[in-house]
């Protein structure tokens, strides 16, 4: 069964690299949580984390979690451990006030954040560069006296180590992440900036709450996907056909669409018209139908790497439909 619903994000994403004159297809969908122990989870409540990072860590992911959306609505209700004030639930507009009622009176799926996270800076001298000048030019203006000027150099390593658990009310881990990143950036004395290490640190407690969010949530991404444009092992009208459905990508996909599915049918073992219905399909919604042409384009044994990641991406879609249906299961 469909699940008709759009997680919200801001970023568009491309899998894989187009070439500068490589015609695409659009394909937009709901992309599943990497992990699926929370997906029930509506209300997470975020406890003060422990380390000198941690306050910055849970600021970071209370933003994020925040900004999941579905259809316009919060997919999660996030609140503050403590100091946070009463819980406030939000209802689509269009909920009937006794189904609102209902659901506040049994209450939402919750769990709490805890965690921790330190981090450490260090700096330390990594080398010299030289630099080159002119002290004194003649009356033609041409460098007549040089002079090389040593500059010390240092480096600037920023770490950073969260460790965070989602409990679930019942008890029980439902979700947890481990990590240690770091990030280095080399300066000179001559240079007129220097890095600075709270830039370098919020970088690196967003990436990690980005993983936390991607982990713990469905995404929605709009993708500009390359089609393929090979033509070997068709016949002459077909080619000549094959060419028209590329060029109509570029203003009319519907109809290149169309003509890429007659092809396949009339070329069942011709990879780029496999792939490319197998494309279609996937904008289309047609799921399963995709992964079957996916996985014959794979089998074939050309293009395997534009194959796969069209088998992955469907794989997605079909487990975020599974993943939706039991956060959202179809009413009586």
């Amino acid at each position: 069964m469909r699940v008709g619903i759009r997680v919200s994000v801001a970023a568009l994403v491309v899998v894989l690299p187009a070439a500068a004159n490589a015609e695409v297809l659009t394909v937009e969908g709901v992309y599943a949580a990497r992990d699926a122990g929370a997906i029930e989870v509506e209300e997470i409540t975020i406890e003060r984390f422990g380390g000198e990072v941690g306050e910055r860590l849970a600021i970071a992911l209370t933003d994020r979690l925040e900004g999941v959306q579905i259809d316009g609505a919060p997919y999660f209700t996030v609140r503050a451990g403590s100091g946070g004030g009463d819980t406030i639930y939000i209802y689509g507009a269009d909920t009937p006030a006794s189904a609102a009622a209902a659901v506040a009176e049994a209450g939402p799926v919750s769990a709490t954040m805890r965690g921790t996270a330190s981090g450490e800076v260090s700096d330390y001298r990594s080398g010299t560069t030289k630099k080159t000048r002119c002290v004194k030019k003649d009356e033609n203006k041409n460098c007549v006296e040089e002079r090389v000027d040593v500059y010390e150099c240092r480096t600037m390593t920023v770490s950073f180590s969260p460790s965070l658990r989602l409990i679930a009310r019942e008890g029980g881990t439902l979700y947890a992440a481990d990590d240690r990143k770091s990030q280095s950036q080399s300066y000179c004395a001559n240079e007129y900036s220097q890095p600075s290490a709270n830039k370098m640190m919020d970088a690196l407690v967003d990436s990690f709450a980005a993983r936390v969010r991607l982990d713990l949530a469905p995404e929605f991404r709009r993708e500009d996907i390359r089609m393929l444009e090979s033509r070997k092992g068709l016949a002459k009208q077909d080619s000549k056909d094959f060419k028209t459905a590329v060029r109509l990508t570029k203003n009319d996909q519907l109809a290149a669409c169309i003509r890429f599915k007659e092809m396949a049918g009339r070329n069942p073992e011709q990879v780029s018209a496999i792939f490319n219905a197998g494309l279609c399909a996937e904008r289309d919604g047609r799921l399963e139908e995709a992964a079957d042409l996916y996985g014959r384009a794979l089998a074939s044994g050309e293009s395997k790497d534009y194959s796969q990641a069209g088998l992955n991406r469907v794989s997605s879609r079909l487990e975020a439909e599974r993943q939706l249906s039991l956060r959202y299961p179809p009413q009586d």
